[in-house]
């Protein structure tokens, strides 16, 4: 049988316990840790992290990130500028950025505008040479 106390199902009142625990409380002899594991923990000041859950900066080594963001601003201004070369070193220094880890996707926007921009510089110099051609010159 169970040390709860028993209830009157019927009535709905309760019934108190006939007979109650042996041991006083609190107990007579204080409570002593078995071992060192249960020991408080040592806390650090307010603020800080425990060293093993700290997350420590790395500097990583991305080679090739200023060239993909080169060929990204020199793709943007060789689809301004196409007629002085702008585009042709934006797609070198957008092929060299390809190798970088973090700034892959600004490699890739600088090729696709400095392709966009080069196609755009051979476009307008064969309708310079044809026009010149034509005029007789």
């Amino acid at each position: 049988m169970s040390d709860y106390p028993p209830y009157d199902s019927g009535s709905g009142q309760y019934i108190p316990p006939t007979q109650y625990p042996s041991q006083p409380y609190p107990p007579s002899q204080p409570y002593t840790y078995p071992s060192q594991e249960y020991a408080q923990p040592v806390y650090q000041t307010p603020g800080y992290a425990p060293q093993g859950y700290m997350m420590q900066p790395v500097m990583m080594n991305d080679p090739g990130s200023g060239q993909a963001l080169a060929g990204m601003i020199l793709g943007i201004a060789g689809l301004v500028l196409p007629f002085l070369g702008v585009p042709l070193v934006g797609l070198i220094f957008s092929i060299l950025g390809m190798k970088s880890t973090t700034r892959k996707g600004f490699a890739i926007a600088g090729l696709v505008m400095s392709i966009i921009g080069l196609v755009f510089m051979i476009c307008t110099f064969a309708l310079f040479l044809g026009a010149l051609t034509a005029s007789g010159g």
